[in-house]
């Protein structure tokens, strides 16, 4: 299903350089729409995710199964994986949002909205921080983890393709081999290179504001 997916990353890149102001005003209102109608429900779906990896690492079943055969062995060491994980784009997002996400949210959070404290005052700063930490911290990474995991032993455990639709068919059986199988199939390849257009985005706008501190501009 890469075809659809480039499809439609292809008309969204025209899309934006052709109409960019009428393209920035409709995804702006998709965003607004879907936070509007979803955002409790993430909160709800990120604390399923931790419990879900708690439960897979206590489990001794789970918690010491090989995610590839038996006589596998790591193909990176630990260090080399993390630092590809924060040269692949996790570093960019940071350096961006460490700063930029506890802002937004000293402005507004579910605890600002529900009224039990004020917006920019000093009782905003702990809900700020916990919201921040909710996307970037442990949360975060138990999300990361359980979407790996699921690709990963169904292609490495399993010598199964490499795709969402595969690790959902345990669950959901053969309506994975129908239309609900190419959306699934389609939807995270879209979202997938978007928010890697967006990481590099960030990353392109640092290093231009970095070298014009420094005095190099283009020129």
């Amino acid at each position: 299903m890469a075809i659809p997916a480039k499809i439609i990353v292809t008309l969204l890149i025209i899309w934006a350089i052709f109409f960019p102001v009428n393209a920035a005003e409709t995804l702006a209102e998709v965003n607004r729409s879907i936070i509007r109608e979803f955002a409790g429900w993430y909160i709800y779906l990120v604390a399923a995710i931790m419990a879900t990896c708690l439960a897979l690492a206590i489990f001794p079943m789970t918690g010491r199964l090989k995610i590839g055969l038996e006589d596998d062995e790591p193909e990176f060491s630990r260090v080399s994986w993390f630092s590809m994980l924060f040269g692949a784009g996790i570093g960019v997002g940071m350096l961006t949002y460490a700063v930029g996400e506890p802002m937004a949210h000293f402005s507004n959070n579910p605890a600002i909205i529900e009224g039990h404290v004020a917006a920019r005052s000093a009782d905003a700063v702990p809900s700020a921080y916990l919201y921040a930490f909710l996307h970037w911290g442990i949360a975060a990474w138990a999300t990361y983890a359980l979407v790996g995991l699921a690709i990963g032993y169904v292609a490495y455990r399993r010598s199964l393709p490499l795709t969402i639709r595969l690790a959902l068919a345990p669950i959901f059986g053969k309506a994975m081999s129908g239309f609900a199988g190419h959306v699934v199939e389609v939807v995270p390849v879209v979202a997938t290179l978007l928010g890697i257009a967006v990481t590099m985005g960030l990353g392109v706008e640092q290093f231009i504001a970095g070298a014009a501190r420094l005095g190099l501009q283009a020129g």
